[in-house]
C-alpha cells in the first residue's frame, strides 16, 4: 500500500517556517501546528514559554473540532475556520488538499490580525508538502493587535465570492527589477501594453483563490522611475487601490527614494494599500541594504515588507499574491458551523 502525501515532508524546511511565524506574529502565538485530516501532527512549533505537554492537550482539542469541521463538509474540504476556549484562539486553514494548518492564539488575539499570516503559512505549507521550493519568511503584517471579540462556536471563515479588479501601481527608481519582477510573475501569460513614450508599461494577470472561489484580475502599471516621469505619474496613481514600491537591495540611493515614491503615491490616492520589496537579494555580496534597514523602513511607513529574487519566482508570485489577498480579506465574513 502506498502511504500518504504527508508521509516524506521535508520536517527541516516545515520547522523553519513555523518558527518564522513566532518571530513576525509575536507573543500572541502560542503553538503552530500541521495536521493531516485525521489529526496526526506533520509537524509543530511551540512559544518558547510554552511546555512541551501543553501540545498534547492542544492536539486533543484540535481533533474534535477537525473531526465536527469534515462532517459538516461533505467533500472533506472547508478553507478556512476559528474555534474559541477560554483562554485559547484556534484558527484552522487548509493547506492543500492533505494538511491543515492549526494557529493556536491567546484567547484575546485579533482574527483580522492572526489571518494574513494563518493564510501565506498555510499556502508555504503546502508547497513544502508538495516539494517545491518556498521560503520560510513570514513577513510582519501590519495589523491590530487585539480584540474583544469571541466566539465559543466553530466558526467558518468566508471571503465574498467573486471576481475583483485590483489596479495595481508598480513604483521604485529605474533599474531596480521591477518590470523583470512583474514578467516573472506573468509569466508567459501576460496582456502587455507597452507605452514607453507614456512612461508605464500596462499588463494583467488574474489570481484564483479556489478554497473562496475568488478570482481577482490585477491590473498592474509598471511607472518609469525616471526624473522626466515625475509629473505624468501622477495620472496613473488616480484610482489604484495597491501598490508595491521597489528598491534595489544592492543601490542604496534606491532605498533611500522610497520615502519619496511612497509620499507621491499617498498624495494622490492616500488610502492606497501599500507593500515595500527589497529586490536583487540574490546578489549577497554586493549588497548594500540590509533585511532590518528594509523593515525599520516599512514599519515607518505602517506597511508591510517583502524581499524577492527576479531567480526565485516563488518569492514573486507570493508577493503578488499577498497584496491580492490582503485586498480581499476587508470582505471576509463568519458563520457559525
Amino acid at each position: 500500500m502506498g502511504g500518504s502525501t504527508t508521509d516524506h515532508v521535508n520536517s527541516q524546511k516545515l520547522k523553519a517556517l513555523l518558527d518564522w511565524m513566532f518571530q513576525s506574529v509575536g507573543k500572541d502565538l502560542l503553538a503552530v501546528i500541521v495536521v493531516d485530516r485525521g489529526g496526526l501532527i506533520i509537524g509543530s512549533s511551540l512559544n518558547t514559554g510554552i511546555d512541551e505537554d501543553i501540545l498534547g492537550g492542544i492536539a486533543a482539542l484540535v481533533e474534535p473540532v477537525l473531526k465536527r469541521i469534515s462532517s459538516e463538509f461533505q467533500s472533506g474540504s472547508f478553507g478556512t475556520g476559528s474555534f474559541d476556549t477560554v483562554d485559547q484562539r484556534l484558527i484552522f486553514t487548509e493547506a492543500g488538499p492533505d494538511a491543515i494548518l492549526v494557529v493556536v492564539a491567546d484567547g484575546m488575539a485579533s482574527i483580522d490580525g492572526l489571518f494574513p499570516y494563518a493564510y501565506l503559512c498555510a499556502e508555504k505549507v503546502a508547497r513544502i508538502i508538495d516539494g517545491r521550493t518556498v521560503s520560510p519568511v513570514i513577513p510582519d503584517f501590519q495589523s491590530p493587535a487585539t480584540t474583544a471579540d469571541h466566539h465559543e462556536d466553530v466558526m467558518r471563515i468566508l471571503i465574498q465570492e467573486g471576481a475583483y479588479v485590483l489596479k495595481t501601481i508598480l513604483g521604485g527608481d529605474g533599474g531596480v527589477g521591477k518590470t523583470t519582477l512583474v514578467h516573472n510573475f506573468i509569466d508567459s501569460t501576460f496582456e502587455d501594453d507597452y507605452k514607453p513614450t507614456i512612461g508605464v508599461s500596462i499588463m494583467k494577470k488574474s489570481v484564483i483563490f479556489d478554497q473562496w472561489g475568488v478570482q481577482v484580475r490585477l491590473q498592474i502599471f509598471d511607472l518609469a522611475g525616471q526624473k522626466q516621469f515625475t509629473r505624468v505619474r501622477q495620472t496613473y496613481f488616480a484610482g489604484a487601490k495597491s501598490g508595491l514600491l521597489v528598491f534595489d537591495t544592492t543601490r542604496r540611493e534606491t532605498f533611500d527614494n522610497i520615502e519619496k515614491w511612497y509620499q507621491e503615491a499617498v498624495s494622490v490616492e492616500p488610502d492606497m494599500m501599500l507593500m515595500l520589496i527589497g529586490n536583487k537579494i540574490d546578489l549577497v555580496d554586493s549588497r548594500e541594504v540590509s533585511k532590518e534597514e528594509g523593515k525599520a523602513l516599512a514599519d515607518k511607513l505602517g506597511i508591510t515588507y517583502f524581499e524577492t529574487s527576479a531567480l526565485n519566482r516563488d518569492l514573486v508570485e507570493e508577493a503578488f499574491r499577498t497584496l491580492a489577498f490582503l485586498f480581499i480579506q476587508d470582505t471576509k465574513i463568519t458563520e457559525k458551523m
